[in-house]
């Protein structure tokens, strides 16, 4: 913390108050634009929690869930008030995360115009107080929020449905039916599920893993994402540890 002196210091009134030598340091540093490869996670900004050195697989999982578990439950309708009037409006407009869709808005919207996407389903466990955990609800297009539905996440082959910005829901590789997030927003996606599964002790399917570590390495943490998740823990008291450190999850073999 710059220290200031108490001495009073005379200025000829002509001239413009003196400045300090020592730069002022900011609050907390930017981060580097998300390019693929390298490790842009290696210096946590000031605030974060511990980096868990030393654990993997069960121990870091059990340290993930006690730094993240206990936080304010805000309840549905607050939790999605403050999505599309704060945490996710900018300049009183608020973006489909799949669609790129963007809806003015000073309200909650009709939910057959703008929904509320569970990235972890309710019909698989997002429930009482994970129901309304914001580091998992993003604002989606009712129609796209639909298509997902609760398939899991995974690369189309054989598309049955696509959007513009790159969203697309069909059969995977091995047949499965999966829904393919656009590019920038799979590792918000892979993220959010990694911080779900460890907070409330849900497992993730291995093929469904084994896409969300690939697409969290593609699309790296930027500054939107570190911005939202500093004001999703002045709302609820906590923070997506994957966001701040996503090398996390290459310590964990099996979520």
């Amino acid at each position: 913390m710059l220290v200031r002196s108490t001495a009073a210091t005379v200025r000829p009134p002509a001239l413009a108050p003196a400045t300090s030598a020592e730069p002022r340091r900011a609050s907390a540093p930017a981060p580097r634009p998300a390019q693929g490869g390298g490790d842009v996670f290696e210096t946590p900004a000031p605030g974060k929690p511990p980096r868990f050195e030393g654990l993997t697989d069960k121990a870091l999982i059990q340290a993930l869930h006690d730094a993240a578990a206990k936080h304010k439950d805000l309840g549905y309708n607050q939790a999605r008030k403050i999505i599309f009037t704060a945490l996710d409006n900018h300049e009183g407009k608020v973006k489909c995360v799949y669609t790129g869709r963007e809806l003015r808005t000073d309200k909650i919207p009709n939910a057959s115009d703008m929904n509320t996407e569970h990235t972890w389903p309710q019909s698989k466990g997002a429930t009482g107080a994970a129901k309304s955990d914001l580091h998992h609800l993003f604002p989606t297009d009712s129609k796209a929020n639909s298509q997902r539905s609760s398939y899991p996440f995974g690369e189309v082959q054989k598309v049955k449905w696509s959007s513009p910005s790159g969203a697309k829901l069909g059969t995977d590789a091995e047949g499965r039916t999966v829904f393919e997030p656009p590019p920038e927003h799979k590792g918000n996606v892979a993220r959010a599920m990694f911080y779900f599964s460890t907070t409330y002790g849900k497992a993730i399917p291995a093929a469904e893993e084994a896409v969300l570590k690939k697409w969290n390495v593609q699309d790296q943490v930027d500054a939107a994402e570190l911005t939202r998740n500093g004001a999703i823990e002045k709302y609820q008291g906590n923070r997506n540890p994957f966001v701040d450190d996503a090398t996390l999850a290459q310590r964990i073999a099996d979520f």
